[in-house]
Order: C-alpha cells, then structure tokens, then sequence
C-alpha cells in the first residue's frame, strides 16, 4: 500500500491544486503521527500481516509551493526545521513506534528539494530521491537509522512521473529511464517506483522496461 501520507499540513489553501486536503491527517506533527501509527496498525491487523504500507512523502510535503506529482516542488527548511514539524511522524511509526504493527514496512522517498536544508537558504538539495548526501544524512537521524537496521526500507518515488521528466529537461538533460534508474539507486533507494519509463531512445516502453533492468 503506498501510504499513509504523513506530510504536515502548513498551511491549507483550498483552492490551490498543491494543497494536500484530505491526503493530510492535519496540521499537527503530534496528531498526523498518532494517527499515522493508528492507520498503519489496522492496514497490518486488518489484513494479518500480509500488507506492507509505504509511508510518503519523506522527508515531508506539507510546506511544498507546487503539485509534487506534475513539477519537483521546493520545500524552504532547514533539516532542523524539518526534525522538529515534518520528521516527527515519520520518527513516530519508524524508530519511535510503539508497537510492530505501527511501524511502516517502508518509506517513499519524495521527488522535492529542500532549500536551506544546510542552513544556507542560497542552497537546495537534488530531489531528496536523487540526492544520495541528502538521504544519507536523513537516514543517520537516531530514529530512522534504528528502523533501517531492522530492515526498513526505502522506496523511490515514481521514476516516470511528469515531476521527473520535468527536471531531467530542465536541467539540459533528456530524460533517459537508464541514467534515472541509476541515480535513484545511487542515492540510497532500496527499491524504485517504476511507472511509466517510456522514453525516446527505445521504440516502446516495454522495451525500455527491460533495457533498464539489463542495464
């Protein structure tokens, strides 16, 4: 199951098409986290066990200025910002979790870049799913390095979305699912999201499936 979301919601705007509405169990880290470990505990009993949740948007989407699956959005905090308000329900049903049930089988690694993440409010990260410094420090926090070590995993967002392609583009470089694959591998994703990776150089998308998997 590719959730629960656990982005803290900032702030709502309605009638923004980035807003997270009823995807967001609110605006409180300590609130989305309860209910977050209560959501994963009934996905585990509810179905004995034999359902994995992945929970997104990590590291947290909640303060995104755009639609996360039609352009890479920025978020503008620090790490510390993000210990303190996005992380805490990520830290809740990982290292922090209660129970076996509330804590989540994996984590999706989001495709937005963090302005400041370093202080530096002139810096911005790769999308954390291509950004293998970034990723890394995350993962080292106490929290997440006890889960990983107990076998949680991490899951790159989906590699074909248009917020993919549109960076690849935009960066000067064609979009060419091999490469993509490649660096979300080499930035610490346990296993990748493929969606749609069709691109120019192969005749068709199945095509492209198994050159990527040869590769």
């Amino acid at each position: 199951l590719i959730g629960p979301s656990l982005d803290v919601l900032e702030t709502p705007i309605s009638e923004s098409s980035s807003d997270l509405g009823t995807r967001s169990f609110g605006g409180d880290p300590f609130w989305v986290g309860e209910m977050s470990r209560a959501y994963i505990t009934g996905v585990h009993q509810g179905s004995n066990s034999r359902v994995a949740t992945v929970a997104k948007h990590f590291p947290g989407n909640g303060g995104a200025d755009r639609p996360a699956e039609e352009e890479v959005a920025t978020v503008r905090k620090s790490l510390d910002q993000l210990n303190r308000i996005d992380l805490v329900p990520f830290f809740a049903v990982t290292g922090d979790a209660p129970t076996p049930e509330a804590t989540t089988d994996a984590l999706l690694a989001s495709h937005i870049r963090y302005q400041g993440f370093q202080e530096n409010i002139r810096a911005t990260t790769r999308p954390v799913s291509f950004d293998p410094q970034a990723l890394s420090q995350l993962m080292s926090l106490t929290p997440l390095t006890t889960w990983r070590q107990s076998g949680g995993l991490v899951i790159s967002d989906n590699l074909g979305s248009r917020a993919v392609r549109n960076f690849f583009e935009l960066t000067g470089q064609d979009y060419e699912a091999r490469r993509v694959a490649l660096n979300a591998c080499q930035a610490g994703n346990d296993l990748v999201y493929w969606g749609d990776m069709s691109n120019e150089i192969d005749p068709d998308s199945n095509t492209t499936t198994i050159r990527t998997l040869e590769f």
